[in-house]
């Protein structure tokens, strides 16, 4: 059979066009390669917290570099300290104990670290996302946290008039952040458990963010906390 010229220029036109999308493709595949394994780099803030009533005072450490300057007892903390954002190894230690927990820091970012205990003294490092944005004109933003786990049951809180803000607050989890009135006074309980604590209004102006944590060894002992952000 005989081949004619043109199709051999036919040919050949096949063969350069299937190399060009060759190449074309190995590109792209690297581009795409390169840009998914980019990493995000700066750094974040995170504020520093003991909320064990049964430890003395300890140190945080990222990556086993310490990072604080002074211990902190219970119920201290420090103010926000920059770090590198990533994946680091976070922990709490002092002499006798040491917890650690994996943390994801992502850039621009600002996270609160808690030190906690349970009932058996097992320390545990609890890292919350703080969220610092402006509040609505009037109002204090807020968030609760139970760092309790002697309490029989979990925390409620409701606003002046019954009203409830918070159900069910268990041990180790924080609430979402509310936009309350500085004036009205909100009423701490545990679920099940007759009584219960006020945490007065007079407590928050208005344009600042919040941070209640409930400590105590027992239901008669609730302790409320506070941290201030601004």
């Amino acid at each position: 059979m005989k081949i004619t010229l043109l199709a051999v220029h036919r040919v050949y036109l096949y063969l350069g066009l299937t190399f060009f999308a060759t190449l074309c493709c190995l590109f792209s595949c690297k581009k795409d390669i390169a840009i998914s394994n980019k990493v995000v780099t700066g750094e974040a803030k995170v504020k520093l917290v003991n909320a064990s009533h049964t430890t003395s005072a300890v140190d945080f450490y990222l990556d086993n570099v310490k990072v604080n300057t002074q211990s902190l007892a219970y119920g201290e903390g420090s103010n926000y300290f920059k770090v590198s954002s990533g994946t680091k190894n976070a922990s709490f230690a002092n002499t006798d104990e040491n917890a650690s927990a994996k943390v994801i820091f992502v850039p621009t970012f600002s996270y609160t670290s808690f030190y906690v205990e349970d009932k058996s003294n097992k320390g545990e490092v609890l890292t919350f996302e703080d969220n610092l944005g402006t509040t609505a004109i009037g109002k204090a933003n807020v968030r609760f946290i139970n760092l309790s786990p002697y309490f029989s049951n979990a925390v409620n809180v409701n606003l002046t008039g019954n009203v409830l803000l918070i159900n069910s607050l268990p041990f180790k989890e924080a609430s979402d952040y509310f936009s309350i009135d500085p004036t009205i006074d909100l009423r701490i309980s545990i679920l099940g458990v007759g009584g219960f604590k006020v945490l007065s209004g007079a407590e928050f102006e208005a344009g600042k963010i919040y941070t209640i944590w409930f400590s105590g060894t027992s239901n008669s002992n609730l302790t409320i906390n506070k941290i201030t952000y601004n």
